[in-house]
């Protein structure tokens, strides 16, 4: 995560959100997103920006006036406070997350800053034979049934619901030259047992840096402990590439604990976002809409 240049904000993401059918526009170069609401309302959305002017807002809010928007919200890099009439929001992105720090530091210094027991899994999971292989684009049919088979089986097991699989597979399908949505595998005897998807992103102006987007695992095997040396693998990606770090994207203690000790073991600095907020256009409609992310309506 960074406080400019995300790959939320990329011309690329934008593409994908397209061909998503979702509508999108830019306010002075900063991404908005489409978001439906019930009765034919929406809402405008704003995914990790970099420093916001004060000129953003009335930009929006000329917008908003002519295409009668509820609201836009805003989940920021940088402290918004009371500009253009901020309120505190419910985030859709993670506030808080984990970044390593790859820039001058071999793989042998990554590994002695691990949890040993983070360590002792992925030299597990190598002596058991445990493969990672990174798909090449285009992904084939067959990968793409695959990862969505594992992501039911994880969705089903850890009780979140999973993107539609059309998401998945334009996820996986969007790239430049510098942008990539890339499927890495691993695999034992035979059989793809965890699966990830990994954003590369080389922005216009900054250095390089890559984050894990969405992990599934299966069942059967889970002994063998593949995720490890499927994210330790992803990580070395990282560095081939010359990223400068490596964001885990999201975790929570309360509500994913599992997943945010897995993420801890690697090591990396915990950071945290500012709170998200809206930006209210049209306040009778936005007071029903609380009402009803409330469940009183």
């Amino acid at each position: 995560m960074t406080a400019s240049g995300s790959f939320l904000q990329s011309a690329e993401w934008e593409d994908f959100e397209r061909s998503l059918g979702r509508g999108t526009c830019r306010v002075g170069g900063t991404l908005l997103l489409r978001r439906a609401l019930p009765l034919g309302l929406h809402y405008w959305y704003c995914p990790r920006p970099g420093a916001l002017r004060p000129d953003f807002f009335a930009g929006a809010r000329h917008m908003a006036a002519d295409d009668h928007s509820v609201f836009m919200k805003i989940d920021p890099t940088e402290e918004i406070g009371s500009a253009g009439g901020a309120r505190p929001a419910r985030a859709i992105q993670p506030r808080e997350t984990i970044i390593l720090d790859l820039e001058d530091r071999p793989e042998t210094e990554l590994m002695a800053a691990m949890h040993e027991k983070t360590r002792y899994n992925i030299r597990l999971a190598a002596r058991r034979g445990v493969s990672v292989v990174l798909r090449p684009a285009p992904v084939s049919a067959q990968d793409g049934e695959v990862f969505w088979r594992l992501m039911q089986e994880t969705t089903r097991r850890d009780g979140f619901r999973p993107h539609p699989r059309e998401y998945y597979e334009k996820m996986l399908a969007a790239r430049s030259a510098r942008f990539a949505n890339e499927l890495v595998f691993a695999e034992y005897k035979g059989d793809v047992v965890a699966a990830a998807i990994v954003n590369f992103y080389r922005p216009v102006a900054g250095t390089p840096y890559a984050t894990y987007l969405h992990g599934a695992s299966g069942r059967e095997h889970r002994d063998v402990m593949a995720p490890h040396l499927l994210q330790w693998a992803a990580i070395r990606e990282a560095l081939r590439r010359g990223c400068a770090t490596y964001d885990f994207w999201g975790i929570d203690a309360r509500r994913w604990p599992g997943v945010t000790r897995f993420k801890r073991g690697f090591g990396g600095r915990e950071v945290s976002c500012p709170p998200s907020t809206d930006i209210v256009y049209r306040p009778p409609w936005y007071g029903l809409y609380a009402l009803a992310k409330k469940g009183k309506i």
